[in-house]
């Protein structure tokens, strides 16, 4: 894969009025959201990219659940094709795993259905719920109960995803991500890109797409320029517009609980309302439409302006300042004259060399580091952690933990923070991602009353977790947290004590 960057150019060259940017961002800032990046493209150029060190331009992110709009591309392929319609029924892909007898409502269940996620059933599957599930992905769809006729409700869930996924495969006999990869994404001159897979050998389709925004940002321009790139025609504009445009009416998130998405409940006051749905999209307000992941992932297309906006965050559940920001700053500037582009464009330029998330306040030193060295023995606690090190040295402090899962360790520095890769477990904290290796950049500071501090920012993710460890009557308290997540944001503190040598 040969990394192609897409052209650029200055926001007023291209209709947009750089102070809205600069509004756009001061407002996220002081919102106090945690946005990783931003890119927005206009007229064939990227025109505004920001990054909040230590998220980078060239660093993959995961994409949760924008994933899915990826996901129906590749139906659209087999579409465009004429290897699959879109009224085929998913049990005749899986004829040995259905239940038998086969209810008439999974009998009845479509291709089209999974896409606009009326598939009859009463909960939706979120990835999390699954991401460990080490036994069939397919079975456990088509064995989820059926409640409902489908083609009707609408119940968002990343099976019915994942089951794209799965039918893609068992079309072509490939992987989803390698039917994407021979016919799409080769021409796009991606930069970096991977794609979780499921039991089985599927991509997990919901979710588990790992990319640079870069790539995200082309994504929606392939779209935005009804399936064309550079002269060639990757998918039918039929295709695209099909897929972009609202299939359901009535759309309603439900409630979530961490791991399931629940009917909406019509006695109750709900403000989960959506504009609406297409396949595997979102609609959005002023014509547009977007790929949606949750703690912030979007990708959004807006046609009428000839504009494409991503963002990779760590939102808490439900934020929607967003939002608010985007419609309020961003929006009005496309299209409308700078006053002095000039002067806005030098004080944007200033604005985005600075970005960077909160830095972790602090001693560089304390009396207590000598009661924090060496090993600990940890009380039985449900996440399996059996002992504690610590090794604290001029300028880091490294920590090593040992679990069910192995050794792991952590390098966290005191001067400035310093990146390394490291296998920790974390999936309680993070959607249930666990991945074998991953980058964290860590910084370690000291409080006055003695409490080592920690940021260890999972820089390919949404995540960072903010540790605490202090001695108290001789014993070891490791207190351990999270910026977002789907389920709780901080574990049980585990208690230690200390193995002689």
């Amino acid at each position: 894969m040969t990394y192609i960057p897409l052209p650029r150019a200055l926001p007023h060259e291209r209709g947009v009025d750089p102070a809205g940017i600069v509004d756009f961002l001061q407002a996220v800032t002081e919102a106090g959201l945690e946005l990783h990046s931003f890119m927005l493209y206009r007229q064939g150029a990227v025109v505004a990219e920001a990054f909040w060190q230590p998220y980078s331009a060239h660093r993959m992110h995961v994409q949760h659940s924008a994933t899915k709009s990826w996901t129906a591309t590749a139906i659209g392929l087999l579409v465009d094709d004429e290897r699959l319609r879109l009224d085929a029924k998913v049990a005749s892909f899986f004829p040995d795993l259905c239940p038998q007898p086969i209810s008439a409502n999974l009998a009845a269940m479509t291709v089209e259905d999974l896409l606009t996620m009326r598939t009859g059933h009463t909960r939706g599957i979120s990835g999390g719920d699954w991401r460990n599930l080490q036994s069939s992905w397919v079975e456990a769809f088509l064995n989820e109960p059926v409640d409902e006729p489908p083609g009707h409700s609408f119940i968002y869930s990343s099976a019915s995803s994942f089951m794209l996924s799965a039918i893609v495969t068992q079309v072509t006999g490939q992987t989803m991500h390698a039917l994407l990869q021979a016919r799409v994404l080769d021409y796009l001159g991606l930069d970096r890109l991977e794609w979780d897979l499921a039991p089985g050998g599927f991509n997990s389709g919901g979710n588990g797409l790992s990319c640079t925004s870069e790539d995200a940002l082309k994504f929606g321009v392939l779209h935005l320029n009804h399936g064309q790139w550079q002269g060639r025609q990757l998918l039918s504009p039929q295709w695209v517009a099909q897929a972009t445009r609202n299939q359901v009416q009535d759309v309603w998130m439900g409630e979530f609980d961490g791991k399931q998405y629940l009917p909406r409940d019509k006695n109750k006051a709900n403000d989960a309302q959506r504009e609406g749905y297409g396949y595997q999209w979102w609609m959005t307000e002023h014509g547009g439409y977007y790929a949606s992941g949750v703690f912030g992932q979007q990708c959004i297309v807006l046609p009428q302006q000839d504009t494409v906006m991503v963002f990779t965050c760590g939102l808490r559940l439900g934020e929607k300042r967003l939002h608010k920001a985007l419609w309020q700053h961003l929006f009005p500037a496309l299209g409308r004259t700078a006053v002095d582009a000039q002067a806005s464009q030098a004080q944007l330029g200033a604005l985005i060399d600075g970005l960077r998330l909160p830095a972790l306040q602090g001693l560089q030193t304390s009396p207590a580091s000598a009661a924090l060295k060496g090993r600990f023995a940890i009380e039985p606690n449900e996440d399996g952690v059996r002992e504690l090190a610590f090794e604290l040295k001029g300028d880091h402090c490294d920590v090593t933990l040992v679990d069910h899962r192995g050794i792991h360790h952590v390098r966290a520095g005191f001067q400035q923070p310093i990146e390394t890769t490291t296998s920790i477990t974390g999936n309680y904290l993070h959607h249930q991602y666990q991945p074998e290796q991953t980058p964290v950049v860590a910084e370690a500071r000291w409080t006055p009353e003695g409490e080592l501090r920690m940021h260890w920012r999972f820089v390919e993710t949404a995540f960072g977790d903010h540790v605490s460890c202090r001695m108290q009557h001789g014993r070891l308290h490791f207190e351990r947290g999270v910026n977002t997540n789907a389920g709780a944001l901080q574990r049980p503190t585990l208690i230690g004590t200390r193995i002689q040598s």
